[in-house]
């Protein structure tokens, strides 16, 4: 199969060996498992906005702040000097200690007796887990070559569409159970139902963590992956490619915004505008993200190799800007519906195209960053989406809710706004980024 050389990836020398195909799927299964232990957490939170808005006598504003200050805020901040120890040390020791740190901060959230424990312990997991996806993306372009990455990143993140939409599911039936059993006797020393369910979804992370320490080390591959960089060459590396980044990271923020904004509201949106339990409501939105979001994440893959294969140099921010420009029609409709069935029917479309850009973004970074820049770059990356997306887009529409439109339910107003004007947005920025990014593709960009 041809290669198409790029800067910061091998160009597939038959001399070069790959790892063994087996052992790639494994590392990238066990990653994409890390990644779903990470989903459980943030939906939980998602489901329990009502008893833990209760619980501490909270307005829009003040519970999406968890979500947007505690955690997005720690989450970008700690994102880049993760990444830099990633691209120094042995990244299977980086993700095994981010994954005992989250999975005890997690645990921590349900013992949390204040509003300001509670966001202490929402910054604790925000620093656990800004190593999965710089760290995991690093290893697996070592372990994937490059006409073949999009594919494998697809399927590492796939973890997220259908770790949500487990965790829909799942938390929505837990959530229930938990509530039926304090309802009979009680919970064990005195628990709402909500902290038993931090409890219980903290824990499989610490199960997962030992298999990151035994793992072997991928060796480094591709331009630079012999010796790591300075922090100066570091810099080198991103304003060569200033233009084409800056671009990026402003389009897919845009996603960032909102993916965070369906993902943190949607709970709010069923239950205040369509009457729907935690349960219909994580049976309803599991489904769609399992099922469509999973299937965009992998669509997004499978399209942007071939069309890879085929000599398109911009595939993958192609791919994911005419996506995402669909996916604002839907998703700006969906929250305006009459009835939550229908408001359902849009959002799988929406869902399905949203997550279409996330992969893309990915493996487009990798294919033009040396080797011991990968996943600095990316945790900068991820650092400024987050900060946009995380930090900006639920807070926003929780502002809009209270200050702007007053009632509770008005909220379907706020995140229809917000997500029509977010994605045409998006299509702008990548399209302008283009022809940048191919100059980089065909190795017209200074090397660092």
């Amino acid at each position: 199969m041809a290669h198409i050389p790029v800067p910061g990836a091998s160009a597939g020398d038959p001399a070069t060996p790959w790892p063994a195909r087996r052992r790639a799927w494994a590392i990238t299964g066990l990653l994409a498992l890390a990644s779903v232990a990470s989903q459980f957490d943030r939906v939980v939170l998602n489901l329990t906005v009502e008893p833990v808005k209760a619980e501490f006598a909270l307005d829009d504003t003040r519970f999406a702040l968890l979500q947007g200050v505690a955690f997005g805020l720690f989450y970008t901040l700690c994102s880049v000097p993760i990444g830099r120890l990633a691209d120094l040390y042995q990244r299977r020791l980086v993700l095994g200690i981010s994954l005992v740190l989250f999975s005890l901060f997690s645990m921590a959230s349900g013992l949390a007796r204040s509003f300001g424990q509670l966001f202490a312990t929402r910054v604790g997991v925000a620093v656990g887990e800004a190593s999965v996806t710089p760290t995991g993306l690093s290893l697996l372009s070592d372990l994937v070559p490059p006409e073949r990455l999009g594919r494998a990143v697809s399927i590492f993140f796939l973890s997220a569409p259908f770790g949500i939409g487990l965790a829909f599911i799942a938390g929505g039936h837990l959530l229930s159970t938990l509530d039926a059993l304090a309802a009979r006797g009680g919970l064990p020393l005195g628990l709402a139902p909500w902290q038993a369910a931090f409890l219980i979804v903290g824990f499989p992370g610490l199960l997962l963590a030992p298999l990151f320490f035994l793992m072997r080390e991928p060796e480094r591959r591709g331009q630079g992956g012999a010796a790591a960089l300075s922090l100066r060459e570091v810099v080198a590396v991103i304003r060569a490619r200033g233009l084409a980044l800056t671009l990026m990271f402003a389009g897919f923020s845009m996603v960032t915004v909102v993916n965070f904004a369906y993902n943190v509201w949607t709970p709010a949106l069923f239950a205040r505008v369509y009457g729907w339990t935690p349960a219909e409501i994580g049976q309803g939105f599991g489904l769609v993200m399992i099922v469509f979001g999973t299937s965009g994440v992998y669509f997004a893959g499978w399209l942007s190799d071939r069309m890879t294969r085929a000599g398109h140099r911009d595939a993958q921010l192609r791919v994911a800007a005419f996506s995402f420009l669909a996916c604002g029609a839907f998703g700006a409709a969906a929250p305006l519906m009459p009835d939550g069935r229908l408001a359902l029917a849009l959002i799988a479309p929406a869902m399905f195209l949203a997550n279409v850009p996330i992969p893309c973004a990915g493996t487009a970074l990798q294919l033009i960053l040396p080797n011991r820049a990968r996943a600095q770059v990316t945790a900068l990356y991820i650092m400024i989406i987050s900060l946009v997306g995380i930090g900006i887009g639920p807070v926003v529409i929780g502002f809009m809710t209270d200050r702007v439109f007053v009632a509770p339910a008005d909220i379907r107003y706020a995140l229809a706004i917000v997500v029509g004007v977010a994605a045409p947005v998006m299509t702008v920025l990548l399209l302008a980024a283009l022809r940048p990014y191919r100059r980089l593709r065909a190795g017209a960009a200074v090397e660092a």
